[in-house]
């Protein structure tokens, strides 16, 4: 049995794990710093469409968030997330072969940070090149075809694939191009954020 009254603890133990503020997760989300606050202080919640998108940030079942256990997700997590941390970057260019989403938020921060979650093959497959304050991330596809994304083995992960990456600085020129057959879509977002995102997928939204 699912308990909502708990989620303000359950949100705030999450956060603290990924050693994030309230500011940082709002960022994620793409939200006010203030909504985290009465979350935790329970005297709110968020809006239903949130929460598979909070449940995908921190890599848990969406049933976590209501109180149930994740001990089961957390043998899996640990093969299914990543973290690298860079100097702050002026560039970033991101080639995606396969299906995933793509946060990126432009501030000034003391460094650059991208957080990589998703399949075991998603992430065995993922290059990185960092030289210069430029970062280039390769999302190669799997199944080593250069002509067409073909469906392939994603294990017991059936969550979207995510890149959330924190430039660290405001003035940082990002390019974001898909190959393949693969649909890239951006997402519009309020004009008071920081914050582009993009969902990379074979199917018409």
């Amino acid at each position: 049995m699912y308990h909502l009254n708990k989620f303000c603890n359950i949100i705030f133990e999450l956060r603290k794990e990924r050693g994030w503020t309230q500011t940082i997760l709002a960022e994620k989300l793409g939200i006010a710093p203030q909504s985290i606050s009465k979350w935790e202080c329970g005297i709110g919640y968020p809006d239903v469409t949130l929460f598979p998108l909070i449940a995908d940030l921190f890599g848990v079942d969406i049933g976590v968030l209501f109180g149930q256990s994740k001990e089961e997700d957390e043998s899996m997590n640990h093969d299914n997330k990543k973290t690298f941390v860079f100097e702050p970057l002026h560039r970033v260019e991101l080639m995606v072969g396969n299906e995933c989403d793509i946060i990126v938020t432009k501030k000034e921060t003391e460094n650059a940070y991208l957080d990589i979650e998703g399949d075991s093959s998603f992430i065995e497959f993922l290059g990185l090149e960092k030289e210069d304050g430029v970062l280039r991330v390769n999302v190669k596809n799997p199944t080593g075809s250069n002509i067409k994304w073909i469906p392939y083995d994603r294990g017991n992960y059936n969550k979207r694939n995510i890149i959330t990456l924190h430039t660290g600085k405001e003035e940082c020129q990002l390019f974001v191009v898909s190959y393949l057959d693969l649909n890239l879509y951006e997402i519009e977002m309020d004009d008071n954020t920081d914050t582009d995102r993009w969902i990379c997928m074979k199917e018409s939204l």
